[in-house]
């Protein structure tokens, strides 16, 4: 039922929400220009290109889409049949033991980031800061509040705001790995994940104080 049916549903409501937040900022071009798509489509199918403004999916897109998928699917098939064990743990390999616990235990590397938000905190205000963390990146389009639709690259605070952030989960999942008996490793979790929000609540006062391209 839960795999069948809900999931599903589930994913087409993200993609509705996907395309409904396209709307919100609307689609970047590298010109960080607005312009009236529909004007530019008569443009293109006039035979003006140029003026119109408009990358056709085929060849362009297409052709970037398949190399991408190429190279990922040659990274996946590699792994898949020469190092399956890569980013295992290696206590995975270790003889079942009912009378014996690992020292330390921590999930899956993808779940590291979110998981070294967990524990600095308290049992309550812990699950909290883990709640709002798996769902704060879809909140991204309604944060950002800058007037324009460039690239980040173009968007003076917010791309070292991207960066911060960035570097931020990268520590924070480095830091879910290692056991919290040390202070130092502590320390700096507390401070990655304390700053993890701290940049979310920063984000809608650096993108509305943008000023237009």
């Amino acid at each position: 039922m839960l795999h069948v049916f809900l999931l599903p549903l589930v994913i087409i409501g993200l993609i509705v929400l996907h395309f409904g937040t396209l709307r919100i900022p609307h689609v970047n071009n590298q010109e960080g220009e607005e312009f009236d798509y529909a004007e530019a489509a008569e443009l293109y199918k006039a035979g003006k290109v140029k003026e119109s403004k408009v990358i056709p999916f085929s060849p362009v897109f297409l052709s970037k889409d398949v190399f991408v998928m190429g190279v990922y699917f040659i990274l996946f098939f590699y792994l898949v049949f020469y190092h399956f064990e890569f980013a295992m743990d290696p206590v995975n390999f270790d003889p079942a033991d009912g009378l014996k616990t690992p020292a330390h235990i921590y999930p899956e590397w993808y779940f590291l980031w979110s998981y070294e938000i967990l524990r600095p905190f308290s049992k309550d205000l812990g699950l909290i800061a883990f709640a709002i963390a798996q769902v704060i990146f879809f909140a991204l389009p309604f944060l950002d509040r800058s007037p324009n639709v460039a690239p980040a690259s173009r968007r003076g605070l917010f791309k070292y705001w991207f960066w911060a952030m960035l570097i931020d989960v990268i520590v924070l999942t480095f830091m879910g790995k290692l056991p919290p008996t040390d202070a130092l490793f502590a320390t700096i979790g507390l401070v990655s994940a304390v700053l993890f929000f701290v940049l979310w609540i920063a984000l809608p006062f650096i993108t509305k104080s943008e000023k237009k391209l």
